[in-house]
């Protein structure tokens, strides 16, 4: 199996000879599994303790682990809904009137990640939102995002911005509502200045929160000067090549695009869930895996899930080192990959029996691998 997986890399690299770019197939699929850090998950932070948080992050030691683990890819959380990013962004900065350091952190921990990693030959791939950070009001204003509703108006400041229509009736998040020309104009400016930035140290990019609403809006707001399109390219402006990934929830129908592309420019499926196996009213179904729940053409099927008690949460795995290894084996036998979220403290520092699982994960694979290839 291993075998085959090897000669398959092989053609490709020659075909890549031939060809510019062939969407995931290039690394992605022939990664065997990637490690996910949502490093903005620990606690909610002000502007002085975040900063702090992203200081003492140990760039080289963090690298060294995930290394130690032979995953392929990291998965890196730049920021998420509460609106601050360990990296500077000046157009973003621009945006909300504030100056580096408030809302964006002083250190580019993602270039220092991203050279460090690249340094071992491990992929990076950002995790973005689609949207507006959807917890500050002010922040969703500034960016010129769908404003939260209520019944179609306009909710206001006053309304928690997370709020749901269980709580308040007739409630809308922005998320929940079709984008506008004018937010992706600004949300394009800000990812642009990232991968401007980086180049071809990201070699991929993960939006959360791009929800049905989004993606029907596709096609009317292609006649808009601004509008998905856009935004995208200028996530690529940095690296043309760099892989695609969409989100709308975890389930195997959306997160692995079993029902169509969530983005027609979408290249690997966001694979969201929380198990190897599908849920069902009853328990559990059948396994995730690319022949059960295929992804469409061109689209790497992607699974991603916590090792732990949840997204960037636990001390120790929820499996034994045993059944990753059946599990990611049998993906990648199906051409699939899987990418493991992993919890992390503000240092760098991956809870040390979760790493120690992902190092016998890691070793297990590496030793079957290296005896397959000298056949």
């Amino acid at each position: 199996m291993h075998l085959l997986k090897w000669i398959r890399g092989l053609v490709l690299i020659i075909l890549g000879l031939q060809a510019t770019h062939l969407p995931g197939e290039q690394w992605l699929s022939q990664s065997g599994f990637g490690l996910m850090f949502h490093y903005e998950a620990f606690k909610q932070h002000n502007s002085k303790s975040y900063n702090q948080a992203v200081d003492s992050f140990d760039v080289d030691a963090f690298a060294s682990d995930v290394e130690s683990t032979r995953a392929g890819y990291v998965i890196f959380v730049v920021g998420q809904h509460w609106g601050r990013y360990c990296s500077p962004n000046k157009v973003y900065e621009r945006l909300l009137g504030v100056e580096n350091g408030v809302w964006t952190s002083k250190r580019d921990l993602i270039k220092e990640i991203g050279e460090s990693l690249k340094a071992r030959d491990i992929k990076l791939i950002l995790y973005m939102t689609a949207r507006a950070p959807m917890r500050h009001y002010n922040v969703i204003k500034a960016l010129g995002d769908t404003l939260p509703s209520i019944n179609g108006k306009p909710a206001g400041p006053d309304i928690d911005p997370m709020s749901h229509p269980k709580r308040v009736k007739g409630f809308l998040r922005s998320e929940n509502q079709p984008p506008n020309p004018t937010f992706l104009k600004n949300w394009g400016d800000v990812c642009g200045e990232w991968s401007k930035r980086y180049g071809d140290l990201v070699s991929g990019w993960w939006f959360d929160g791009y929800k049905m609403e989004m993606k029907d809006s596709y096609e009317r707001l292609k006649s808009e000067r601004y509008n998905i399109d856009t935004w995208i390219d200028a996530v690529l402006s940095g690296n043309p090549k760099a892989e695609l990934a969409f989100n709308a929830g975890a389930h195997p129908i959306l997160s692995l695009c079993t029902g169509g592309k969530l983005c027609p420019r979408q290249t690997f499926t966001s694979g969201e869930n929380h198990n190897f196996l599908s849920k069902t009213k009853k328990g559990f179904g059948k396994p995730l895996t690319p022949q059960n729940f295929p992804s469409p053409p061109g689209v790497v099927w992607h699974l991603l899930l916590p090792v732990s008690d949840g997204w960037g949460a636990g001390t120790v795995s929820r499996f034994e080192p045993s059944e990753l290894k059946a599990r990611i084996d049998l993906i990648n036998a199906e051409k699939g990959v899987v990418t493991l979220d992993t919890p992390i403290s503000e240092s760098g520092k991956i809870p040390k029996a979760i790493l120690g699982t992902l190092r016998e994960l890691g070793d297990e694979i590496e030793q079957i691998t290296d005896g397959k290839r000298s056949l």
